[in-house]
């Protein structure tokens, strides 16, 4: 099935791109097979840093992108320019007091603080084990009362980041699509977990979901026949969603 050209494919990496060396291989391989002015353009959405990222890119794991979202989308880098996108961190606004985010999360039941290598001026991260939705639910409305603006992503039943409203995977991917001027429907995205729910849930955009998905995602009712479920696992899942949304042959 295809549905017009596809102008870019914004992925996620743990669990979607990486965890099958050999199908990471042929994904990369793929890529670079296309015609480099004629591909789609690449996109690295992760809650990793975007140094992280091009760690990977740098040992040959991953074909290098057009540009990276870090951070759970509280960081843009464009790899022609050094450093993050000023103007995205702009319109995410101040950075967090974690003292403040602290405050309202204390009162949380069994939430823990994670470690500070994965804290960022525009994320908070906590642990939160097996938090049915209606509990995040709850906390957004602890951060609406307390008069915090605030966007929560919730993922692998632990995951709980705490991240600006212009913020997450979704928002980063729309502040990039309408600089470049790409419609909504020129997009397919990938992704395997919870925090990859906001790309999917885009107005227009074609999804692929890795056979090996949690149900936090494969079973969201998000879901439609927009988004394309693979019967392969990780990379080779993403590289048979190319194929189905007609961006590979």
């Amino acid at each position: 099935m295809t549905n017009g050209p596809v102008r870019m494919l914004a992925s996620d990496i743990d669990g979607t791109l990486l965890g099958d060396e050999a199908a990471a291989e042929r994904f990369r391989h793929t890529w670079h097979a296309l015609n480099r002015d004629q591909r789609p353009l690449l996109v690295y959405n992760s809650a990793r840093t975007a140094d992280d990222m091009l760690s990977l890119v740098e040992a040959m794991l991953l074909p290098r992108p057009d540009y990276v979202i870090a951070g759970v989308g509280t960081v843009i880098a464009d790899m022609r320019m050094p450093g993050p996108l000023q103007a995205f961190l702009e319109e995410l606004g101040p950075p967090f007091e974690a003292q403040t985010i602290a405050a309202v999360m204390q009162s949380i039941e069994g939430a823990v603080p994670q470690p500070q290598l994965h804290q960022l001026p525009h994320k908070i991260s906590w642990h939160l084990a097996d938090a049915p939705e209606a509990a995040i639910t709850e906390i957004a409305g602890l951060f609406a009362a307390s008069g915090l603006a605030v966007k929560l992503v919730y993922s692998s039943r632990r995951d709980l980041d705490i991240v600006p409203t212009a913020g997450g995977k979704g928002g980063a991917l729309g502040w990039i699509c309408r600089r470049l001027s790409i419609g909504l429907d020129e997009v397919v995205v990938a992704g395997d977990s919870g925090n990859d729910r906001e790309m999917f849930e885009m107005p227009y955009v074609r999804g692929v979901v890795v056979a090996n998905a949690l149900s936090e995602l494969r079973d969201s009712p998000s879901l439609d026949r927009r988004h394309f479920l693979a019967s392969a696992c990780h990379a080779d899942g993403v590289i048979e969603g190319l194929k189905y949304w007609g961006a590979l042959r």
